[in-house]
């Protein structure tokens, strides 16, 4: 826990880089302005220092930073806890932290920079400027616009994290062009919008086809040096040592991922630096005397994407903008405010969040990192603290009278549940965050489970209100809806926000019917275990991917399926060679599902899912005893042996290679020299390396 000490008011902004004397002057008079320049915000800098020792206490955070800005000031500037504990370095506003996903505000502005130019337009086809994109097995690819990859609704699959995240790798953009020739679209081109990392991703692309100019470079010479921004960098090339703050799973300290998805989460920066790109958004694309970006660009970037989509429970959470995650955000929209928002996650480890309040000329941007408690700090936490922030300074501005009452506890009165209802959506439900179902008791309660390896139950005995929709009775907003829209049956999860005073609603799940039984041959494959041979197997990237040794499963009560981890949730087989997961519609819940299909390699059934691919175990050959040279093929694969129960092992120029245990779970590992015994716990054995390269294996048994 990071214990924070409260300092007098006049040591609170610590560093704000644009204050000059007189601002510095101004912040001590008093708030007789509503446009806040007369505003000396002592109440809200208290509340935030107030929001963030408590977050950081119920998280435990290793640090977090704060930037407060007013119209072309920056208000408030700070940073709390540790950057480095092994070092014993303090956080500082010139600590970095990775903004995650608050990157593609970033990516936006670039593209609306192409558009001001009149290089771009929103509404043309992608192929117009990236013509190498290509999709043989899905011809809806040429209906993308730059729009929907702007507004998440380009249907495009989830990435792959292949040199996503070990050492800087800038061609990482270039090279999903390649895997997504393996690959469909997960929807019809603008039919609905659910988050997106590859239309990001993509941008990246787009950029470099019409600029000439790497996406990173551009970025630096038209948004963050006319901004400022000097610290902020991607990691096309490593960061500096010490620059970073770290981030803490328990005790352990986490790496530093190189993120070279770098329009969709891969810019590193501090809240200040940031606060100046909210500050130019704030003032229509103006900072200080310098365009950056046309009025009526920004004003583009704030209009509701998904207006006249399928959206039958629209989520003010997101309510997509042109890069935005919401232009509506909920947190101030429950007291009549308009706010936009752009939040980021990276896997448990960092969250943020920029908000901007236009009409008030208010922004704050919120970055922070994990430590030591169970609970990680992620965008909900940075939320939680923007929302108290951006709230006091309304109402020490005058906007709103007091900071907002909580939501109500009193539960809403019952209504009868009919026969048709619960016949009609009592069942297993799908998105790619994978397979529930719903049922009612004796009681006409419904309840909700997750599937595992079982059922879990996740909500039990929830009631139908008068408001249509369920709730249990000692929490009446957490809540599900059950609705049909366009033929398919759905549910929708109500949960309250950051912040006790308003809450938001989401589709989470669409109804699945039984399809025919699993032919022979699939029920075949649910025997065999599969095994990476294309992944970055010496990563420890936690995000959701297919460990080794997975197995395709079926889904206990529902027939015709099949499921592996989420990558592979809902899946049906179209044939005896292919999976089908491309049937959901369902607003913020398709994302990230990749094609799957079964490949014939060295003879051999392969797995594909999306553009890895997975060899069987079964196939795998025992390791020849002695010496041995191995030869990584052309093709780059991963090579997998079996080993003996007892005996040694000497490896000797692998770039990595791991032992497996009988369940696939690694024992161990290294890379270039490996001297291992074998005591039978040991049972497989990768090799990976640069195509060509030779490794050198000793093998004695007894």
């Amino acid at each position: 826990m990071t214990t924070i000490s409260r300092k007098p008011f006049a040591g609170v902004i610590k560093h704000a880089g644009l204050l000059s004397l007189l601002s510095c002057l101004l912040l001590l008079t008093g708030c007789d302005s509503q446009s806040g320049n007369d505003c000396n915000y002592s109440a809200t800098i208290d509340e935030g220092w107030t929001a963030v020792q408590e977050v950081m206490e119920q998280t435990g955070a290793a640090s977090v930073s704060v930037a407060l800005v007013n119209g072309e000031r920056v208000i408030w500037s700070e940073a709390f806890g540790v950057a480095d504990r092994e070092a014993d370095w303090d956080a500082t506003v010139d600590t970095l932290f990775p903004v995650c996903s608050i990157s593609k505000i970033i990516a936006a502005v670039a593209v609306m920079i192409l558009v001001d130019q009149e290089d771009v337009s929103l509404d043309e086809p992608v192929t117009k400027y990236v013509p190498d994109f290509y999709m043989p097995l899905d011809e809806r690819y040429r209906y993308i616009t730059v729009r929907m990859l702007l507004n998440h609704s380009s249907g495009l699959p989830g990435y792959d994290i292949k040199n996503v995240t070990l050492s800087p790798f800038p061609e990482y953009a270039a090279r999903m062009l390649d895997g997504l020739t393996l690959q469909r679209l997960l929807y019809e081109p603008g039919a609905i919008s659910s988050y997106n990392n590859e239309g990001f991703t993509m941008l990246e692309n787009l950029v470099k086809a019409v600029t000439g100019e790497d996406y990173t470079e551009f970025v630096r010479q038209r948004i963050l040096e006319p901004l400022g921004m000097g610290t902020s960098r991607f990691q096309d090339v490593s960061l500096p040592d010490g620059s970073c703050a770290r981030a803490y799973k328990g005790e352990n300290l986490r790496p530093i991922y190189s993120l070279n998805v770098y329009a969709s989460g891969g810019l590193y920066s501090t809240s200040e630096e940031m606060a100046r790109m909210a500050m130019m958004l704030m003032n229509g694309g103006m900072y200080g005397a310098d365009r950056i970006l046309s009025a009526e660009s920004v004003s583009a970037m704030a209009r509701d994407q998904r207006a006249g989509s399928f959206n039958p429970v629209p989520c003010e959470e997101y309510r997509y903008g042109l890069g935005w995650d919401t232009v509506t955000q909920p947190g101030l929209g429950a007291t009549g405010v308009t706010a936009w928002q752009k939040n980021g996650d990276l896997a448990g480890m960092y969250g943020s969040v920029m908000v901007v309040v236009p009409e008030e000329k208010l922004g704050v941007v919120v970055l922070g990192a994990s430590g030591a408690a169970a609970t990680s700090f992620g965008s909900y936490h940075a939320t939680k603290i923007a929302n108290r922030i951006l709230l006091r300074a309304l109402v020490e501005r005058g906007r709103i009278s007091g900071m907002p009452e909580p939501l109500s506890s009193d539960p809403l009165p019952y209504e009868t549940v009919t026969w048709e209802e619960k016949s009609t959506y009592s069942g297993v439900y799908a998105s790619s965050s994978g397979i529930c179902r719903l049922h009612f008791g004796a009681d006409d309660s419904l309840s909700l489970e997750m599937f595992d390896s079982d059922w879990t139950s996740l909500y039990e005995n929830f009631k139908l209100r008068n408001d249509g929709w369920y709730a249990a009775d000692n929490d009446p907003t957490t809540a599900l809806r059950l609705l049909t829209r366009s033929g398919r049956h759905y549910f929708a999860l109500r949960q309250k926000g950051a912040s006790d005073h308003y809450s938001y609603s989401a589709m989470m799940g669409q109804g699945l019917e039984d399809r025919p039984p699993l032919s022979g041959v699939w029920e075949t494959r649910l025997n065999e275990t599969w095994l990476p041979v294309n992944e970055e197997l010496d990563s420890d990237f936690p995000v959701d991917k297919i460990e080794p040794g997975f197995q395709l499963r079926t889904v206990s009560s529902l027939t015709g399926y099949l499921l592996g981890n989420k990558i592979l949730a809902d899946m049906a087989p179209a044939d005896d060679d292919r999976l089908d997961g491309k049937f959901l519609i369902v607003p913020d819940g398709v994302r990230g599902m990749e094609d799957v299909a079964i490949e014939t390699w060295n003879n051999q059934e392969w797995l594909r899912v999306g553009s890895y691919l997975y060899r069987p175990l079964s196939g795998v050959p025992l390791l020849d005893e002695g010496a041995t040279t191995i030869s990584i093929g052309n093709d780059g694969f991963a090579e997998w042996f079996r080993l003996p129960s007892t005996g040694s092992l000497t490896i000797d120029g692998s770039d990595f290679w791991g032992i497996y245990d009988r369940e696939v779970t690694r024992i161990d590992s290294g890379d270039a020299y490996g001297d291992f015994s074998l005591n039978g716990d040991a049972v497989y054995l990768v090799l990976c390396g640069e195509p060509g390269e030779k490794i050198v294996l000793n093998l004695i048994a007894w």
